[in-house]
């Protein structure tokens, strides 16, 4: 990978070898920008350190990403992309199939918290996008882009709903678009608060995985008994 090449020695730079080495390029760079951001945060990195990680020019690296933000933009939808592929893996599972609907829906909720527990500085990363995306930093394309991915995880959880409305594991009806925005972004705040370590005497994140499975497990059995 040095100098961003991909393309071995004596190969004829056709478009389609060309564009192949840029998919390699990117994708090698966002997993290197990936890890320092999850290590050290969006803001304390520099565009040269993610160039030395990936093993290439800092030109290189502009060339492909204009801004740190499109690169942590691109890395957030790298990880995003590992959480489709695991809910896809969950819900074509003979075992999942086995399950009622509230119980896929729990399911699928403690996935989403593992994203939070087994991604140190995964919490911390997603608030410091929110506020580059806030500030305008990324373009709206990409912002359009990133919205569409996190859309495309809904579907699952609708479906264990509506599953559970069916089987009779859920007997509370609800506004479930509301339900899964409310419970995802208190999961989210959460997390977010576990990140940041204990800040008060009174804090205790001794046990702070605890604290996610309380909230799934509080929204499941909101659905399981009637209001």
């Amino acid at each position: 990978m040095a100098n961003g090449s991909a393309i071995p020695a004596g190969s004829p730079a056709t478009p389609a070898a060309l564009a192949l080495a840029a998919t390699a390029v990117d994708t090698h760079a966002i997993e290197c920008a990936s890890k320092l951001f999850l290590e050290r945060g969006i803001d304390a990195v520099k565009m040269t350190d993610i160039a030395e990680a990936a093993g290439m020019g800092v030109a290189t690296l502009y060339r492909h990403f204009s801004t740190k933000a499109a690169i942590a933009l691109a890395a957030s939808m790298r990880m995003l992309e590992n959480l489709l592929d695991e809910y896809a893996a969950i819900v074509s599972s003979e075992a999942y199939r086995q399950l009622d609907g509230a119980s896929r829906l729990e399911l699928l909720l403690s996935t989403y918290c593992d994203q939070y527990v087994y991604q140190t500085g995964f919490a911390a990363f997603i608030d410091e996008l929110d506020r580059l995306i806030l500030a305008g930093a990324v373009s709206a394309d990409a912002v359009l882009s990133y919205t569409r991915m996190l859309a495309s995880t809904y579907p699952h959880f609708e479906a264990a709903y509506e599953q559970g409305c069916m089987d009779g594991s859920i007997v509370r009806r609800v506004d479930f678009e509301l339900f899964y925005r409310t419970v995802a972004h208190a999961l989210m705040s959460v997390a977010s608060k576990l990140s940041r370590g204990e800040v008060l005497p009174s804090d205790d994140f001794s046990a702070s995985r605890n604290e996610l499975d309380c909230l799934v497990e509080m929204a499941i059995r909101s659905l399981r008994v009637k209001g």
